[in-house]
């Protein structure tokens, strides 16, 4: 049993303990007693101090001492409050399990497992208030690729040995089944990876397909037969408006929906009202300018489909100015709803 006494120490405390539900010395003993009956305090003392004297690694804490012993005659101290430092809070758990229960792109089966790993993380006090049956889970019919995961892993290799892939990129039918692109179920695309992205609940492979000289990106959802070859990737810097090369959170600001296009500059005019959403929308790519009576101009520099898109979702606090291509656009797209509704 001493030989692993620090690890049962360890392994108690994770379990039941966090800084909101510390334990006691002699809780701790009875609980190691469960094991060995002969353990002893003064055994676990020596253990604890061990484990204390190096915090940082152990994760194990105490809130203060006292003397615990009932015997006005025992002056011994003993570690009072004691607990593990957990790797993730609660609030950090739940946010990652609403990640994943929410998730438009994990297949049902998968979701639960990895649920259920994470839910392992937290101690049993995080468990018991964790009801995963008052949790509103995602239909088991929905559309979902298989070799979601599998994808993951492949193409995360091949980023890192800057190593080419090929795939057979699909769309999904009304079938709700999964359909080649180019209608060939053998015809694979090489690929120049660089990043894994999330935007919109989906993960994206920012690429270069290997035969243009732009920049690109492919839901990973939509991928299948993903194979890492001996070919060396391209370097970014090879790409049409990318000789400085890639800056990820640069390219997400300008590629907010993650549409095809090359980002130029857009300009329109938006309520006070609306300004939280641009933040959410498009963060710090934006470019505020104070108006009249509580408006603001906004710049931005994201693909022209992006933003009509965006600007039709938006159309009762947002007006594009320019450039006039996008403004006759969106005109049109808002005449022809208008006409299509007034003959209901």
């Amino acid at each position: 049993m001493k030989k692993y006494l620090h690890f049962d120490l360890i392994h108690i405390l994770k379990e039941n303990t966090d800084k909101d539900h510390p334990m006691l010395q002699k809780d701790l003993l009875t609980e190691l007693r469960k094991k060995d009956e002969k353990i002893n305090r003064t055994t676990v003392w020596n253990a604890l101090n061990d484990l204390m004297a190096n915090s940082l690694e152990t994760r194990i804490h105490y809130l203060g001492e006292k003397n615990e012993a009932s015997s006005t005659e025992d002056k011994r101290q003993y570690y009072t409050n004691l607990y593990y430092d957990q790797e993730f809070t609660d609030a950090e758990l739940r946010w990652l399990i609403d990640g994943i229960l929410y998730s438009r792109n994990v297949p049902h089966a998968e979701r639960d497992v990895i649920i259920g790993k994470l839910c392992e993380l937290g101690n049993k006090h995080f468990r018991k208030n964790m009801n995963m049956k008052k949790i509103r889970r995602l239909a088991e019919e929905e559309p979902m690729n298989e070799e979601l995961f599998q994808n993951i892993d492949q193409i995360g290799r091949a980023i890192d040995e800057h190593k080419k892939i090929t795939c057979v990129y699909n769309y999904m039918g009304p079938d709700f089944q999964l359909h080649p692109v180019y209608g060939d179920p053998d015809y694979h695309q090489l690929l120049n990876p660089y990043a894994m992205v999330v935007r919109n609940g989906f993960y994206f492979l920012i690429c270069n397909k290997d035969n243009y000289s732009d920049m690109t990106h492919y839901r990973i959802d939509r991928m299948k037969d993903v194979v890492i070859t001996e070919q060396p990737v391209k370097s970014p810097r090879e790409l049409d408006g990318f000789e400085a090369g890639l800056d990820i959170q640069e390219y997400m600001e300008h590629n907010i929906n993650m549409a095809f296009g090359v980002p130029e500059q857009i300009t329109f005019i938006a309520s006070g009202s609306a300004v939280p959403g641009i933040i959410d929308t498009f963060g710090k790519g934006v470019q505020f300018s104070r108006l009249a009576n509580g408006y603001y101009e906004c710049i931005v520099k994201v693909p022209e489909y992006d933003m009509f898109r965006w600007a039709l979702e938006n159309c009762d606090q947002i007006k594009v100015t320019s450039p006039e291509s996008l403004v006759t656009e969106i005109a049109h797209s808002l005449e022809y709803a208008y006409t299509s509704y007034s003959k209901r």
